[in-house]
């Protein structure tokens, strides 16, 4: 929990404020049951008008410092939870930045958003009534029960019968409801997963007239929090009803017994309407802190949820190198991957070597390993054995900031982020100018915009399929890199397109290395180097014209390939 804290530590001026204005509250509070009591004992009873109004002043002036106290204690605590808030989802990001996809596997994705969202507002929220009630309580229950004493009546013991009846009904609702909290935290993952699912798989969930099976799925979900809620809230509304009512009762006993005291002056009526007052802010201080109990375990866990993303132990870290020389080469030595929790390896014993100004692709069938040799270079994920050298160096020698200012990557799924074309293209090249725009967007044919500041939609669901893949490139493209790494990103684009783009690439091959995986012989047979792969191994190399002669998989998918384009002419 160390790390939750470290937000708070810059606001303590901030919590000294609230704590002196909680006393200053808590002081105004204490005081008026004793002007009571002196208005009915002195004033009223001595019919001393002048004495009524001069405590009633000054009961007046108090109620007005507590009201002011009070707007202190509210504008600070508030600045104090949402300046917390806002820090801990700046620190849970910046953490989450860091994350490869092994520590992507472990903690899903909807799991993330829940935890950043709704778990930080649970401790926002509970941040806020520490302040406002955890802390004020106490201070007020602690005084009224000194004051209480200080009238020396013998009706002590209603508030330690009242007391120990309170304690019970929180215990009993504290143990029917916490072990739900945790389920609810649960469901709303589950929840957010559903909702994720189903607004990406629109397209096929309408096309498989899968609308009813899905509307099922997630209303069952919905129904389970439902259930889930009404449970948890049930029962802790019951709570406020049956503490009125212990209050209520107690109050009749205070007036009941300190009626015959009353009688028998042993004891003033103004003590007795005191001693009720006082009595009432010792129990509804007690309520105050059992209703924080109540909610304090749904915030623990949500404690824990967003303790578990800090302390997640990254597994891919910086080196010590700064610096990478210029023009290197890329070399995989023995290098063999499995993904957690798989029994079979993914690549085994991969050896090849990317070289400055040469084209490298890489060609196989689906599972072959050729999407997770593309994310092995920047270290989004890092080999189980072998090792991957730049420059001669072990890659994880090399700060990332280092490594991947080197790299440039075109993911299989293009991905643009909403705002304008230009403010997607300086993703690639944070200074790039108009003129470089313009030219890593010729390069990549993006020949169907108006202009450098047309909108990307969110998802670019304003572009088509080959469009996004050719903006993605054109990010790609546009700064000066030494690796430009392209996973099967050339698959919407038509023929003709795709060979005036490749025929661009050629102007970066003079001083960089292009590797390029791809499905398509059209895509990868003028390069340099071809590399056939197969269930994770190398099983064969060369050009277009050797693979064809001597690798019998890469003569079956090149007699496929054009079989399929002769019988669609």
């Amino acid at each position: 929990m160390r790390n939750l804290l470290r937000p708070i530590r810059n606001k303590i001026p901030q919590i000294l404020l609230i704590i002196f204005f909680l006393i200053v509250q808590a002081y105004c509070n204490l005081t008026l049951p004793s002007y009571t009591a002196d208005i009915v004992n002195i004033g009223i009873q001595n019919a001393d008008v002048n004495f009524i109004w001069e405590t009633g002043a000054m009961m007046l002036l108090m109620v007005t410092v507590s009201v002011f106290a009070a707007v202190f204690i509210s504008y600070f605590s508030s600045r104090v939870s949402s300046g917390y808030a806002k820090d801990l989802r700046k620190i849970v990001y910046r953490k989450v930045l860091k994350f490869s996809n092994h520590e992507l596997n472990n903690i899903s994705r909807s799991s993330l958003i829940t935890r950043t969202t709704n778990d930080i507002n649970q401790i926002q929220s509970v941040i806020g009534m520490i302040f406002t009630t955890l802390l004020f309580a106490p201070i007020l229950g602690v005084g009224s029960v000194i004051k209480a004493f200080e009238l020396g009546t013998d009706l002590s013991w209603i508030i330690l019968v009242t007391f120990i009846v309170v304690a019970a009904l929180l215990i009993f609702v504290v143990a029917r409801i916490l072990p739900y909290f945790k389920i609810t935290q649960e469901i709303i993952d589950r929840m957010n997963r559903a909702t994720r699912e189903i607004l990406i798989g629109i397209p096929v969930i309408k096309a498989f007239v899968r609308q009813d099976t899905e509307r099922e799925k997630f209303e069952k979900i919905n129904r389970d929090f439902l259930d889930v809620n009404l449970y948890v809230y049930r029962n802790m509304f019951i709570l406020m009803p049956a503490m009125t009512l212990v209050l209520n009762i107690m109050i009749v006993l205070i007036l009941y017994f300190g009626a015959y005291d009353a009688l028998n002056s042993s004891i003033l009526t103004g003590d007795i309407i005191a001693f009720i007052q006082y009595s009432t802010q010792i129990v509804t201080s007690f309520i105050l802190m059992g209703g924080f109990l109540i909610i304090l375990p749904r915030i623990l866990v949500s404690g824990r949820r967003v303790a578990e993303v800090l302390n997640t132990e990254i597994t891919i870290n910086d080196g010590e190198i700064t610096q990478i020389e210029s023009n290197p080469t890329l070399e995989f030595r023995d290098v063999s991957y499995k993904y957690p929790g798989s029994e079979k390896e993914t690549l085994k014993d991969i050896n090849f070597t990317l070289k400055p100004g040469k084209t490298t692709a890489i060609i196989g069938g689906t599972g072959s390993g050729k999407s997770t040799i593309l994310n092995l270079i920047p270290r989004l994920q890092d080999p189980t054995s072998g090792e991957i050298l730049i420059g001669g160096r072990n890659i994880k020698d090399y700060t990332l900031k280092a490594l991947r200012d080197k790299i440039s990557f075109t993911p299989q799924k293009a991905i643009l982020f909403q705002g304008t074309v230009k403010s997607n293209m300086l993703t690639g090249k944070a200074d790039a100018s108009d003129a470089d725009i313009e030219n890593a967007l010729n390069m990549a044919q993006v020949d169907f915009i108006e202009s450098i500041d047309d909108e990307v939609a969110q998802e670019a669901s304003n572009f088509s399929g080959g469009q996004k893949q050719r903006l993605s490139i054109a990010r790609t493209i546009i700064g000066k890199h030494s690796f430009y790494l392209f996973d099967d990103c050339f698959s919407a684009l038509d023929m003709n397109t795709e060979a005036k783009v490749k025929n661009n690439l050629n102007q970066l091959s003079k001083d960089s290395s292009i590797l390029i995986v791809s499905q398509r012989i059209s895509t990868i047979k003028d390069a340099d180097e071809i590399i056939v792969m197969d269930n994770g191994e190398i099983i064969d190399k060369g050009t277009h014209d050797e693979l064809n002669e001597s690798c019998s998989i890469y003569h079956e998918i090149v007699k496929s390939q054009i079989d399929n384009m002769e019988a669609s002419l």
